[in-house]
């Protein structure tokens, strides 16, 4: 049997092996006085000359098997796997890598997350991923699902499952900024073709940028004034379908959109059917444009230019001085979107179905109340509960007095 050999050692008759990383494993079949004949007898009783090439559950190190992981598990997206790799190979494999993976306990684990200077919910990012690895590992069966506890009986072999605390929550304190209606509008006027027509789009669809740049003209249903999302553009790749399975639904597009693309489409060296819609022209329409160099070159500067962003001292701020950590595609079109709709009253149901969302909470979450709204609301209230201004001013005079 030439895919393992017999050792003896300390009493015992080992069958030994190589894995597929090339590191020798061992498993104990009986005492070192069994024949040779006995020994190879017992190896395929046991069934362990299937262990060759399969990793050992037992001594499986966590570089091991997060590399695995991002070989085998099936991403729904290229930008999630992208993602885990960035966390497995610049957070995790630095510290992780050797250690045997059943060997990593919960309280070490939990001592490393918290040691890095990192936000909270970032910190929670890298516990998930960490998790998911683990659990990935056990439905593989890569490494058993049970393992023995110090203090007896036996716990999951996933040490993220005992990593809890508040350190660890995935809520962000971020807040996106929402657009006022004029400020859509002023930011709109500093762009020009095709931009404008892609942040028009944006504007008044919800899309998703990744969407957006991801459309193709036989996309575009002129006569039912829809647009049908086949595909999307995430980091430069193009991957089909869309963000969710509620997201792949067709799209309503108002008439003012579809005239503005309509007269792009005229003016565009790339107006095939299977042409992008917006293309990048120095890869000679092959593939869209990059959603990042948009917001760094025309959308930023368009909202500073039309005053929506303030830049002093390298921060960006809002016109009302809010610091604003990020600004781009999203703030123009699915915040500013779902805020404006939920202040004209809309039915929520009907948002939620703009957006395209699975839940209504997200949609609540995209929501924010406008200045306008709030002053509004504040005046309104303040009316019914002091109807009289002339009685309001007598009652501040006599406090004064």
């Amino acid at each position: 049997m030439a895919d393992g050999w017999l050792r003896r050692k300390r009493g015992s008759t080992l069958f030994c092996f190589y894995n597929p990383e090339g590191r020798e494993r061992s498993r104990t079949i009986g005492a070192a006085s069994m024949s040779d004949k006995e020994a190879w007898t017992k190896v395929g009783d046991l069934g362990l000359n299937k262990l060759v090439d399969q990793t050992d559950p037992e001594y499986i190190t966590f570089g091991e098997l997060a590399k695995k992981y991002l070989a085998g598990h099936r991403f729904r997206k290229a930008s999630t796997k992208e993602l885990h790799g960035q966390i497995i190979k610049g957070v995790l494999l630095p510290r992780l890598e050797t250690i045997k993976a059943i060997k990593i306990g919960a309280k070490e684990l939990k001592s490393f997350f918290l040691a890095l200077d990192v936000g909270d919910s970032t910190r929670g990012k890298y516990r998930a991923v960490t998790s998911r690895v683990f659990s990935w590992g056990i439905s593989e069966e890569l490494i058993p699902e049970f393992i023995a506890a110090p203090s007896g009986g036996y716990v999951s072999s996933n040490p993220c499952s005992r990593v809890k605390g508040p350190e660890f929550s995935q809520e962000s304190g971020y807040e996106a900024l929402a657009l006022e209606v004029e400020d859509t509008f002023a930011l709109l006027g500093e762009l020009k073709q095709p931009e404008y027509e892609l942040a028009l789009l944006v504007a008044t669809c919800g899309f998703r940028i990744s969407e957006a740049l991801g459309l193709c003209w036989r996309d575009i249903l002129w006569e039912r004034a829809m647009i049908s999302i086949r595909q999307t553009c995430v980091h430069s790749v193009i991957q089909d379908g869309a963000k969710t399975l509620l997201s792949r639904s067709r799209v309503e597009v108002p008439q003012l959109a579809l005239d503005v693309l309509a007269e792009w489409r005229k003016q565009t060296i790339y107006a095939r059917d299977n042409d992008y819609v917006f293309p990048s022209v120095k890869l000679s329409g092959r593939c869209p444009r990059q959603a990042s160099m948009l917001v760094e070159d025309y959308i930023r500067p368009a909202a500073v230019q039309a005053g929506i962003l303030v830049e002093r001292d390298g921060k960006t701020y809002s016109k009302d001085g809010d610091l604003v950590k990020r600004f781009g595609f999203h703030n123009l079109g699915r915040h500013s979107l779902a805020t404006f709709l939920m202040d004209e009253q809309e039915n929520p149901a009907v948002v939620q179905a703009i957006l395209r969302h699975a839940r209504m909470d997200m949609t609540l979450y995209y929501s924010h109340s406008s200045k306008k709204a709030k002053r509004a609301a504040v005046e309104n209230y303040a009316q019914r509960i002091a109807p009289d201004p002339v009685r309001v001013q007598m009652r501040v005079q006599e406090t004064i007095l």
